[in-house]
């Protein structure tokens, strides 16, 4: 099905996906298209209804219908020793 990706700098786009993906398979998905240095999927978060998706929940259980809309932003990364903290607490050592 297709879905429309809506990003902060006012641009769209379209990705194709399944119901059974993930929502990481789905940043997967947009880095591909976009480019791993301009959407990073590390760093993606998907809103879809208000809501920030959790990187293992799929498209179906988070009730995302054909020609559905995400809105995807980038957590910022900041370098501390060899741990990378994200914004929203995530931590890459």
């Amino acid at each position: 099905m297709k879905v429309f990706v809506k990003t902060l700098k006012g641009t769209n786009f379209e990705i194709e996906v399944k119901p059974e993906d993930t929502v990481v398979d789905v940043k997967k998905n947009i880095e591909s298209v976009q480019g791993a240095d301009v959407y990073p999927a590390a760093q993606q978060m998907l809103v879809y209804q208000g809501k920030v998706l959790k990187d293992d929940t799929t498209l179906d259980e988070n009730k995302v219908a054909e020609s559905s809309f995400f809105v995807v932003m980038l957590s910022k990364v900041s370098i501390f020793g060899s741990v990378a903290h994200f914004s929203d607490g995530r931590k890459i050592f």
